[in-house]
């Protein structure tokens, strides 16, 4: 089952959320940014795409892990549910050094950053 919510109101909801387009604070909701957070995703886990293109937040089932790896891929494209725009998925970091682990960022045409996924924290 899809939630929509606004992105206003995520905001209002998760204290210490600064701006409507802020990330979400920490503690409540972890941001996907790395290769390896997306590999701990299993079947049936719920993550949240965060459009700041439409405003909106949608919850949506992992299939695979191997479905949830395309979310990090270098090149690949994310459609956001809610307004149908294409991101697509760039990393920034060292190429050539392994020991540095390359972030994951959803970019519009302009190159500009424009979504992100989350999934609630783990509960301690």
């Amino acid at each position: 089952m899809k939630t929509k919510l606004t992105v206003l109101l995520l905001a209002g909801l998760l204290a210490g959320a600064s701006t409507a387009l802020a990330g979400p604070p920490t503690g409540t909701w972890q941001t996907l940014n790395k290769p390896a957070q997306f590999e701990k995703l299993k079947a049936g886990d719920k993550i949240a795409y965060v459009c700041n293109q439409c405003q909106t937040v949608t919850e949506v089932t992992v299939q695979s892990t191997a479905a949830a790896m395309e979310h990090c891929k270098e090149g690949a494209t994310v459609t956001c549910p809610s307004c149908k725009t294409k991101v697509k998925v760039v990393t920034k970091g060292p190429p050539k050094n392994p020991t540095l682990v390359r972030e994951v960022t959803y970019v519009n045409e302009k190159g500009e950053p424009c979504f992100f996924i989350a999934k609630p924290a783990e509960k301690p």
